[in-house]
């Protein structure tokens, strides 16, 4: 062999040397190094359901005591989050958060009731879907939803759902958030086609 083909043979094993050892260090990286370095997963606007399950049975009592607001109410078209809809969704929001006062219910009793003027977070939901409903809005649009706080606090709340996203109205603040930003564990929401129907997470 000449002396230039040995050159060329040297240098062509130190370049595979040095391909193989950054292969190896590369896949020697901890697990958490190359976790980091993936975009994080960002969530959907939408809620995902996976099956039909049994209503709450507060609600199914509230459906024998209000049947109107059971009933499907308005289509099925998508609603656009116009800056005069959000508005109003804000405006309900606030109006009812501030004319319900705060009210546990009985003991060992679970009341759920629409258009009071105290009551607990059922109550505060239902009436903002109501009066959502009385402006216009399809019921396929307002949803109630129960979830637990962060405490592990059983809670309800009315979820909208909207061609940029499912926003939440809570009565524990005026501000409307996306539902992944709600701080809640969610447990089951109405069914979009049957107010009737609930379906779990």
């Amino acid at each position: 062999m000449s002396m230039k083909a040995q050159r060329f043979a040297l240098i062509g094993a130190l370049v595979t040397t040095a391909i193989l050892a950054g292969s190896v260090n590369a896949f020697a990286l901890p697990r958490a190094e190359i976790n980091r370095s993936l975009p994080p997963t960002r969530p959907s606007i939408h809620i995902a359901t996976t099956r039909e399950t049994i209503p709450p049975f507060a609600f199914a009592k509230f459906c024998a005591d209000q049947e109107d607001q059971c009933e499907v109410h308005g289509g099925h078209e998508p609603i656009l989050l116009t800056r005069d809809k959000r508005l109003a969704l804000q405006k309900i929001n606030a109006e009812v958060n501030h004319d319900i006062r705060y009210q546990d219910d009985p003991t060992n009793q679970d009341l759920w009731r629409a258009g009071v003027t105290a009551g607990d977070c059922d109550d505060y939901a239902l009436t903002k879907r109501q009066r959502l409903m009385a402006a216009g809005w399809p019921s396929s649009a307002l949803r109630i939803a129960t979830a637990r706080t962060q405490e592990g606090i059983g809670h309800a709340v009315l979820v909208v759902s909207t061609v940029e996203g499912d926003y939440v109205l809570d009565n524990r603040t005026n501000v409307m958030k996306p539902w992944y930003a709600a701080n809640l564990h969610w447990i089951k929401i109405q069914s979009e086609d049957d107010p009737r129907k609930w379906l779990t997470f």
